[in-house]
């Protein structure tokens, strides 16, 4: 027990040399990197002004010798990056102070030490600071992956414990913070940085170079803006993000609570895309404002730290909430973003928030109230409310029916058509119900995945009990298995075929349903547009959807080729006759409800094929 003991001590020490030896040589080359990009730059000054040998001296004084026992590195005042004080290499790294932080004797670290700084892109001027002198502002909406991806993640192998006496406990995973700025917690966990004199946001996962650049961003910004008329800072809030791999450049908008709408200081080239959604017809004004609108309840929810009045909120979402009750409750085509179920809930939690609306220390309500908000500004926008043609009803489109009939691609797939038994129609009817304008009716979305759920999980019981009965109709005595041509074993064959086929593919239809119909609208939303963003369009999907039953239809029709072959290969007249009443009745009865039901339509597809080529004919060769 001992040896074990003492083997493990020997490695853990084995390992804290190499982790030392390692960072060691980590900041070594660090410096030497800064050193060479330094020199670059001031070759490229000196060229540029005529300079001649100046930055070779300049050089030999900024940077020392790297010994084998120290890594001295340049002076703070010359080098591209203004560099913290570290421990020196004797220094264990893993328990080693953050600079610029006063821990507790023995307190633990925070869990994600700050980054290494990145020095700028070489090329641009470096000012003495260490930031590049020329910035690049590039506009943007409400980033949410800059704070659900690429997260930093923990260090497991930091020592933890608690130490005596422990009353305080400060956050120190931005040590290098300055200023106004403050640490502020969403109510999700998320950290970000507020700035209360300049009225600016960001993100708190990031280096200190990072936080630097940012905040010298946010300083032209304001700068830039108060250039402009009519600029109230007080009513103006910005949150700026660096770009990342760009040492240059920041992302940046800004948010005017009175209009409560987002502007840029510069056009925004990208909106089309990441605010508009890629929304064709999208050219008024007021359209515009309901984007932006969407935009600025997103900004609301990810830094809830407003001064809003949160009462008046209240009052104005129970006032929409309501009013989207009562339409679901008496229209069929209601445009709410939510179900009849989802709005009592939501109404319920707006009575529970009216409790606390008058304590403004609580950042709760307003994520809530914001992120409700937003469903039903980005619903207003999709269905282009307040124009002359905007959607009063879910399953109408907003734009011109473009209706392209060409006598072979009809002819093509009515006969596909009338060989899948016309289910794609009945699949297709359904789907432009909840796919409009490729934007998605959420209520509709789930009740058609509930009714696709319903259909494929009664087939798989019907394809089961069919591929039973095929295999109990090859047992039978009179069906003489060893004759492999006979047209009712070939039948019975192609039965089971079919059968198992709709079997397998309702079985993955329902896997494939199980993992993305239930998912949040705006994923269910980007299937759907892959699905049917191809050749085929939704009638692909419309048609995919649907072969489980044409496969099981089938199945049946070729069980009953093979029943009725076996049936009249007898002689009796009694049995021909039977059998032959009862096939003209089942026909009558089956012919009679797809008349009723007008489940067929084929006869005006076939008045369409015939008129349009017809009048084609007319056309061209200009016959009376």
């Amino acid at each position: 027990m001992s040896n074990a003991t003492l083997v493990r001590k020997l490695l853990k020490r084995l390992f804290q040399v190499l982790t030392t030896l390692a960072t060691s040589s980590a900041r070594r080359l660090l410096i030497l990197v800064s050193c060479f990009r330094h020199f670059v730059a001031k070759v490229h000054v000196s060229i540029s002004h005529n300079t001649g040998s100046k930055f070779s001296t300049e050089l030999d004084s900024c940077c020392t010798i790297l010994t084998e026992t120290s890594s001295t590195r340049c002076s703070q005042s010359t080098l591209p990056l203004p560099l913290h004080t570290t421990p020196s290499s004797t220094t264990n790294p893993v328990t080693s102070t953050p600079p610029g932080a006063i821990p507790v004797p023995g307190a633990p670290q925070h869990a994600n030490p700050p980054q290494t700084p990145s020095p700028p892109v070489v090329g641009n001027a470096i000012s003495p600071t260490g930031l590049p002198i020329a910035l690049h502002f590039v506009p943007s909406a409400v980033d949410l992956k800059s704070r659900y991806e690429n997260r930093p993640s923990a260090d497991k192998f930091h020592p933890s414990g608690i130490p005596a006496f422990m009353t305080s406990f400060p956050n120190r995973s931005c040590p290098w913070l300055n200023g106004n700025w403050q640490q502020c917690t969403h109510p999700e966990g998320a950290l970000y940085l507020y700035n209360d004199r300049k009225r600016t946001f960001t993100e708190a996962h990031i280096d200190e170079y990072s936080f630097r650049l940012m905040d010298r961003c946010a300083e032209e910004l304001y700068d830039l803006a108060r250039t402009k008329p009519n600029f109230d800072a007080n009513a103006i809030e910005l949150v700026v993000q660096v770009v990342p791999n760009q040492a240059d450049s920041c992302q940046y908008y800004f948010v005017d609570h009175a209009t409560r709408t987002l502007f840029w200081l510069h056009d925004h080239d990208g909106a089309a895309e990441n605010i508009l959604d890629g929304i064709h017809g999208v050219c008024d004004p007021s359209h515009i404002r309901y984007a932006l609108e969407s935009q600025y309840w997103m900004h609301c929810e990810r830094y809830p730290k407003h001064k809003l009045d949160q009462v008046k909120l209240l009052k104005e979402l129970r006032a929409v909430i309501v009013h989207a009750s009562a339409e679901i409750i008496t229209s069929d085509t209601s445009l709410s973003p939510f179900g009849a179920d989802e709005l009592s809930r939501i109404l319920d939690l707006i009575n529970h928030l009216q409790e606390i609306a008058q304590e403004t220390e609580f950042s709760h309500p307003i994520c809530v109230i914001a992120r409700f908000m937003h469903y039903f500004c980005k619903a207003k926008y999709y269905n282009f409310c307040g124009l002359p043609w905007a959607r009063l009803d879910a399953d109408r489109s907003v734009y011109k029916e473009i209706t392209s009939f060409h006598p072979l691609t009809s002819s093509l797939s009515l006969a596909l058509d009338a060989i899948l038994f016309w289910a794609p129609q009945t699949h297709l009817k359904d789907l432009r119900r909840v796919w409009v304008d490729k934007c998605l009716n959420t209520p509709r979305w789930k009740d058609y995945n509930a009714k696709l759920m319903t259909e494929w999980t009664g087939i798989t019981i019907y394809s089961t009990v069919m591929l039973a009965v095929d295999v109990s109709f090859l047992a039978v005595p009179n069906v003489n298995i060893s004759t492999s041509q006979s047209i009712g074993i070939i039948a019975t064959y192609l039965s089971i075929i079919l059968i198992t086929g709709s079997l397998v593919v309702s079985v993955l239809l329902v896997r494939q349903n199980q993992r993305y119909g239930c998912e949040s609208a705006d994923k269910a939303g980007d299937f759907l547009y892959s699905m049917t963003n191809t050749v085929f369009g939704d009638k692909g999907l419309a048609t995919i959807n649907s072969l489980p039953y044409a496969m099981l239809m089938w199945g049946m029709v070729y069980f009953s080729i093979a029943l009725l072959y076996n049936a009249f290969k007898s002689t009796t007249t009694v049995m021909l006759v039977s059998v032959v009443s009862g096939c003209a009745m089942v026909n009558m009865f089956i012919l009679w409800f797809i008349w009723a039901a007008r489940e067929l339509d084929i006869f005006k597809r076939l008045a369409e094929l015939i008129l349009s080529a017809r009048s084609r004919v007319i056309a061209r060769f200009a016959v009376p």
